[in-house]
């Protein structure tokens, strides 16, 4: 499989903060619920940082002291964020006096905002606070959106390849839970089960550190997509997608799919059929997403992470709450049991009609 080196990763959710208690608790079938959890408070960033951007740069530092990088001109960072994520109980005390013609607009609240308003909302802040913590000089880049978290790594990937830089530091952090972004996420469903409704959004922040070679953790491979459909993507184009991670060969051979798990009957099923086309019907069928909720653009790196380690520890997980699976291709998990293979292919969505795929193959 072509792809990169994972040397080291870190993450911060709402089901933990540490390898070991996140994927005990996932084991376990739970699902997350509330913010990712860390020690953002006291951040020499707080001034310029709102807490998940500096949960991930907690997250990037650890993975980068576990990897051993110290930065240079040959590292490179690159970042996913899902895109602006304003604080409205910061901004409502600021606008709530305003009036049309904007008389008056400083004394009528512009004066409460924060000096640094500006800093603290731009998507590649944390980007550059954290290369600047690293003295990372290395090429780099910052994508927004839903996939934002693969494309990253598809990019980090691609540098890697080119020989342009020899370390990627790849972060991604992401809420659904601010009111802009979460009042059309539904809280019901329960991927791949006959009870749909949806997923609960959720909030997540996540790193990992690539390079060609090393002492690897996992192999890594990234592809994204988008159809122009203006909600999710056709499941087609999901496929499609994961057609570009794993060769023919792989498909073969023993494999388990982390479903992008929209808990929707009909795109649930939809994606099952488009991948049997791919992969064997009774491949295993997981989806990390029903523990976590949607996160966003941080889902790539979280699913990298989690299936990598479950991977290495030879388990599947099973699917959060899911007592009555649909009918479809594949085997969904229920309950925890031995792994019979080192790779996975985690699925991700979001609108406008964008899809992405990893191919984690697990080292010893």
């Amino acid at each position: 499989m072509i792809g990169a080196s994972v040397l080291s990763w870190s993450l911060r959710t709402s089901l933990g903060t540490t390898i070991d208690e996140v994927l005990a608790r996932v084991l376990a079938g739970e699902r997350g619920a509330g913010g990712a959890r860390g020690l953002a408070e006291g951040s020499r960033h707080d001034r310029f940082l709102p807490r998940l951007p500096l949960l991930a740069l907690e997250a990037a530092h650890e993975a980068a002291r576990a990897a051993g990088i110290t930065g240079g001109d040959r590292v490179g960072v690159f970042a996913g964020v899902g895109g602006l994520r304003v604080s409205w109980s910061e901004l409502a005390p600021v606008l709530h006096e305003q009036r049309d013609d904007g008389a008056g607009a400083w004394a009528r609240g512009l004066c409460r905002m924060h000096p640094f308003w500006m800093l603290r909302n731009l998507s590649n802040n944390g980007h550059a606070l954290l290369a600047a913590d690293l003295a990372a000089r290395g090429e780099g880049a910052t994508f927004g959106g839903a996939t934002a978290g693969v494309q990253a790594i598809a990019s980090a990937v691609r540098s890697l390849a080119a020989e342009t830089i020899d370390v990627a530091i790849v972060v991604a952090y992401d809420t659904l839970l601010a009111p802009a972004v979460g009042a059309d996420v539904h809280v019901s469903g329960v991927p791949y089960g006959e009870e749909t409704g949806g997923l609960a959004p959720g909030e997540a922040a996540a790193a990992l550190v690539l390079a060609r070679g090393g002492r690897a953790i996992a192999r890594i491979q990234a592809a994204s997509t988008a159809d122009g459909e203006p909600d999710e993507p056709l499941a087609q184009t999901l496929a499609r997608a994961a057609a570009r991670v794993v060769d023919r060969e792989r498909r073969a051979g023993p494999i388990v799919i982390d479903g992008a798990a929209r808990a929707r009957a009909g795109l649930d099923h939809a994606e099952r059929e488009a991948l049997a086309t791919l992969v064997e019907v009774r491949t295993p069928l997981v989806a990390t997403a029903g523990a976590f909720g949607a996160l966003g653009a941080a889902t790539g790196l979280v699913q990298a992470i989690v299936m990598g380690e479950l991977l290495r520890r030879g388990v599947l997980p099973p699917i959060a709450a899911l007592a009555r699976p649909a009918l479809g291709p594949f085997r969904p998990i229920l309950a925890a049991e031995a792994a019979q293979t080192r790779l996975a292919v985690c699925l991700s969505t979001g609108a406008p009609g964008l899809a992405a795929a990893l191919a984690v193959e697990a080292v010893a």
